[in-house]
């Protein structure tokens, strides 16, 4: 009699998986951040698609694992070890250049370098900054900018002040992690979120228990069908760059001007967004779209009656709209966050209970760590960045109401990525703006606007999150059901340190070099600039908070209250509420999850769930196709000396 052979066990976080994942990190973060600063070609590090983890493990499914099953059967990781691999190198992807190393070095020198006799920043804001989170060196921060002759970094400048950002950082992504930690289980298994984002992956390295070299998405020809449209039109544009004979193409299709001109409602396809959208709930398509047309018909009316405008008592980064509809919009996310968790209430519940010793009967084997350790490492990491926060200058009493305000924009942003699929987003508003425009500069003083400025270095870049892409990685190693996943804890904690240690590094090195106001224009002026034009226009013009503030975040609030019990008593409610919150930031957006949501509709209607899931592969494809064509356009600039080929109008619009 035959005996039926078992499957042979998954391998997770094995010694190899953990080292080509950490190498990936560094590959990674180095490459994004040489491509970002000299390349200066599509941005691998940008927007919540990460396009750089699914470039690199595009080479490691397609290129790099086939190759090590020639040289030997046991060389290619397994599927339970890409899936370790991927998480890493999806976390060190928001923790490149576009990430917290791209704010923190242009912050924190930006007013010395930016100081005039004309803007007097030298008495306005100068004496009131901490002297320990900073540079002490008129020398080394004008060798930074301008270039130094010798290239040489002074590292005994930058150690100090590096050294203490370091402490911050580590303890603002744990925090960020742990928090993840907390919630996967309500969102995955008990919630049920779509987790867009996640397909693909999943997709790369499934089998079809055949053992083949080749995986089952890159047999189809459906992918192939849906990568080759994004990878031609952009590579069209890229020999463009070269051969000006070539002609450019885009998907934008113009747009329609309203309300005497008072807003635009752009018609922009984005390929790989109308990839996503075709994994996520219809309802949820659909209040995506409507509450942004909802909210350009607000912006219109606010236009045409000449009500609103700017408001000085916030920063430069929630200025792109008249500031009625961002306080609006903070209450929506603060109603959206508040609410998650009280939907998920039993489970934090069980969860605190865990974490107190009080519930042996909860079950965290599953977890990359133990509930007592997400818990306590979130409270650790919330007292460390509060302390370090208030010995930079910011009054006690408002520590909490920052923090609070940053981490309901990053939760917002984790939420809407995980349920919505959003790839291209950024909240509202953010921390510092939040708390100036409730609380006024009269109320926080000098120090406390020193203290406020410095924190633009961490809660204000939030275009790649490392907190979503965590959420993504927990869902990814639940589905495959990874054994030993507490081992990724220390990894995660080593691909942090590790990829911003040499993100930082390389972009001093980068800086001395070149001069860091040549590497970017952005970044080493504009972002060096905005948050002491804010501090200097406080100082000088101070102001009292105002009621009228809190009246517009009520609002918001009251209306998200009212779009979520619509959503939970209502079976017929066609509009989710998670649009309500980002409607003022979805942009161009709108269109991709109209048209996807347009092509689901008639597939279901006229083809149901079997021909729904034998198009999957198709928009697989788009998305793989945008990410793989942005790096090896890279990767061509970087062999032939190229720079600025930037693949506008095909890739992350």
């Amino acid at each position: 009699m035959l005996l039926k052979r078992s499957p042979p066990a998954t391998k997770g976080c094995t010694p190899k998986a953990l080292i080509v994942g950490l190498l990936g990190a560094l590959c990674l973060g180095l490459g994004s951040t040489y491509n970002d600063m000299i390349i200066k070609g599509s941005g691998l590090a940008v927007w919540n698609l990460t396009p750089g983890a699914i470039f690199l493990f595009f080479v490691l499914v397609v290129l790099l694992n086939p190759l090590l099953r020639l040289l030997h059967p046991h060389l290619p990781l397994q599927r339970g070890e890409l899936a370790v691999a991927f998480f890493l190198i999806l976390l060190a992807n928001t923790l490149s250049s576009r990430g917290l190393p791209a704010q923190l070095l242009p912050v924190i020198t930006g007013a010395y370098y930016y100081a005039t006799p004309e803007n007097g920043w030298a008495e306005i804001v100068q004496p009131y900054m901490p002297d320990w989170p900073v540079p002490q060196s008129r020398d080394a921060i004008w060798g930074f900018y301008e270039g130094d002759p010798t290239g040489l970094v002074p590292w005994a400048i930058w150690a100090a002040p590096l050294l203490y950002w370091a402490v911050f950082g580590l303890a603002l992504f744990l925090a960020m992690v742990c928090l993840m930690v907390i919630v996967r289980r309500q969102w995955v298994e008990r919630e049920r979120l779509a987790y867009p984002m996640v397909q693909l992956p999943l997709a790369m390295i499934a089998d079809d228990g055949r053992g083949r070299t080749i995986k089952p998405l890159f047999r189809s020809g459906l992918m192939w069908m849906g990568f080759a449209i994004p990878f031609v039109l952009a590579s069209i544009n890229a020999l463009h760059n070269y051969f000006v004979i070539v002609p450019t193409v885009s998907t934008s299709l113009g747009g329609l001007s309203m309300f005497r001109g008072a807003v635009s409602l752009g018609l922009n396809l984005n390929l790989s967004m109308v990839g996503f959208s075709y994994f996520i709930p219809q309802n949820i398509a659909l209040g995506l779209v409507f509450f942004y047309l909802v909210n350009v018909v607000q912006r219109g009316l606010l236009g045409m009656l000449a009500w609103g405008g700017k408001d000085e008592t916030m920063g430069a980064y929630s200025q792109y709209t008249d500031p009625i509809i961002i306080h609006q919009a903070m209450g929506g996310m603060i109603v959206l966050v508040v609410g998650s968790l009280w939907v998920g209430r039993r489970h934090i519940r069980d969860v605190l209970r865990k974490a107190l010793g009080r519930a042996p009967e909860v079950e965290d084997a599953d977890e990359i760590t133990s509930y007592g350790v997400a818990v306590w490492g979130a409270v650790a990491s919330f007292l460390v960045m509060g302390v370090w926060l208030w010995q930079s200058g910011i009054p006690l009493l408002f520590v909490p109401l920052l923090l609070f305000g940053a981490f309901v924009g990053f939760m917002t942003i984790a939420r809407v990525v995980a349920q919505g699929g959003v790839a291209s987003m950024f909240p509202p508003t953010n921390g510092p703006d939040f708390v100036v425009a409730n609380v006024g500069g009269t109320v926080l003083g000098t120090k406390g606007m020193a203290g406020m400025a410095l924190s633009y270095a961490w809660s204000v870049d939030t275009l790649i999150l490392l907190m979503s892409a965590c959420a993504n990685g927990l869902k990814l190693v639940t589905e495959i059901g990874l054994p030993h996943r507490r081992r990724l804890f220390g990894a995660i904690v080593a691909v942090i340190v590790l990829t911003l240690g040499c993100v930082v590094a390389l972009t001093l090195y980068l800086g001395y070099q070149y001069g860091a106001i040549n590497l970017s224009r952005f970044y080493f002026d504009n972002v060096a600039q905005y948050p002491y034009r804010f501090m200097e226009k406080s100082i000088l013009n101070p102001f009292a908070p105002r009621p009228s503030t809190w009246m517009h975040i009520g609002t918001g609030a009251a209306i998200m209250g009212g779009l979520m019990a619509a959503q939970h008593r209502f079976l017929w409610w066609p509009f989710h509420a998670l649009g309500f919150p980002i409607s003022c930031v979805f942009g161009s957006m709108w269109f991709s999850v109209f048209v996807a949501w347009l092509i689901k509709s008639t597939v279901l209607k006229y083809g149901g769930l079997t021909l729904l899931n034998r198009l999957k592969p198709f928009f697989l494809g788009l998305i793989l196709g945008e990410a793989v064509v942005a790096g090896a356009w890279v990767l061509i600039d970087y062999v032939t000396g190229m720079q600025n080929n930037y693949l506008g109008g095909i890739v992350f619009q």
